[in-house]
C-alpha cells in the first residue's frame, strides 16, 4: 500500500466535485465536449423556434434540397429535416441522460454494499452482476424493449440495466481498497454506522470513477438507443428520432443523402461530446490516482 493511500482522508462531496470543476477547466478535450453537448441542447430545444413548421408538418415538396426555407432539406414526404432533427435529439438527449443517471445510482448503491459489508451480500450482489453481463447489451435491450414496449421510460430503464454492472463492479472494487485504509477502520472503531461510513466516506473517494462512468455510459447509451430506433423498438412514429430517421432515409441514399447524413452527424456528434468528456476526465483520474 503506497502513502499516499494510508494518508487518504475523507472527503466532502462537494470538496470532491469542486475540484474536479476545477481541474475540467483547465482540460481542452473536456470543455471541447461539454461545449459540443451543450451546442446539441440548444440545437435540439431552440431549433424548432427557428423554423415555422411543426416535426410532422408537410411543409414543401417531397426531398427537396437543403436551401433558405429549408435548411437541411425535406424528407420522402416534405416534413422539414431541420425540425425533425432538432425534436428528435429530445428523446436522444434524455435517454442518454437518464439511463446513464439511474444506472449510476443503481449501480453505486450494489457496488457500496457489496464493498462495505462483503461476505454473503458482496458474493451474491455480484452474482446478479455477472449475469447480466453474461448477456450482451444489444440483445438485453432487444429482448426487454419487445417485452415492455419502446416508450421512452422503457427504453431508459432498459440500458439502464445493461450499464448498471459496470458501475457496481468499479465501485465495488473501489471500495475494497478503500475499506481498509485508516480513515475507514477508525470510523469503524469509533462505532460509525455502515451506511455512514458509505456515504460520508467511500462515496465521496469514488466520485472520480462514478463520474468517468457516467459519461461513458451516456456515449453508449447513444449508440444502443440508435440501434433500438432503428430496428423500429424505440422512439415510435410520428414522433421523430435519429435512428428512425436513418432507416427511413436508406431507400433515397442516392437521390437525397442529406435525409441520412444529417441524423448521422448528431448521433456521432452526441456519442463524441459525452465520450470526450469521459476520456478526459479518466485521464484526469489515472494522473490523480
Amino acid at each position: 500500500m503506497t502513502a499516499a493511500a494510508t494518508t487518504m482522508q475523507a472527503r466532502p462531496l462537494g470538496a470532491t466535485a469542486r475540484t474536479w470543476v476545477s481541474a475540467a477547466l483547465r482540460r481542452p478535450a473536456l470543455l471541447g465536449g461539454a461545449g459540443l453537448l451543450l451546442a446539441l441542447v440548444v440545437f435540439c430545444f431552440i431549433g424548432p423556434l427557428l423554423r415555422p413548421f411543426g416535426p410532422n408538418e408537410i411543409s414543401g415538396l417531397p426531398l427537396a434540397a437543403p436551401d433558405a426555407v429549408h435548411w437541411l432539406g425535406t424528407d420522402d414526404l416534405g416534413r422539414d429535416v431541420f425540425v425533425r432533427l432538432a425534436v428528435g435529439g429530445h428523446s436522444s438527449l434524455a435517454i442518454s441522460f437518464f439511463a446513464a443517471t439511474l444506472a449510476a445510482l443503481v449501480g453505486t448503491a450494489i457496488g457500496l454494499a457489496a464493498g462495505l459489508w462483503g461476505r454473503w451480500l458482496d458474493a451474491g450482489l455480484m452474482v446478479c452482476v455477472e449475469l447480466v453481463l453474461a448477456v450482451p447489451a444489444i440483445l438485453l435491450a432487444l429482448c426487454a424493449v419487445t417485452i415492455f414496449g419502446g416508450s421512452i421510460p422503457a427504453v431508459i430503464g432498459v440500458l439502464a440495466i445493461a450499464a448498471v454492472p459496470e458501475f457496481a463492479r468499479l465501485v465495488r472494487a473501489k471500495c475494497l481498497e478503500l475499506r481498509e485504509l485508516d480513515f475507514v477502520l477508525s470510523a469503524r472503531v469509533s462505532g460509525v454506522g455502515a451506511s455512514r461510513i458509505a456515504l460520508r466516506h467511500l462515496l465521496p473517494n469514488t466520485f472520480s470513477v462514478i463520474v468517468v462512468q457516467f459519461a461513458n455510459t451516456a456515449a453508449i447509451s447513444i449508440l444502443l438507443e440508435a440501434s433500438l430506433s432503428y430496428l423500429g423498438l424505440s422512439v415510435q412514429p410520428p414522433t421523430p428520432s435519429w435512428g428512425r430517421m436513418i432507416f427511413d432515409a436508406q431507400t433515397y441514399m442516392t437521390i437525397a443523402p442529406w435525409l441520412a447524413v444529417a441524423p448521422l452527424l448528431a448521433i456521432l456528434a452526441l456519442s463524441s461530446g459525452w465520450g470526450l468528456v469521459g476520456e478526459s476526465l479518466a485521464n484526469r483520474r489515472r494522473r490523480v490516482d
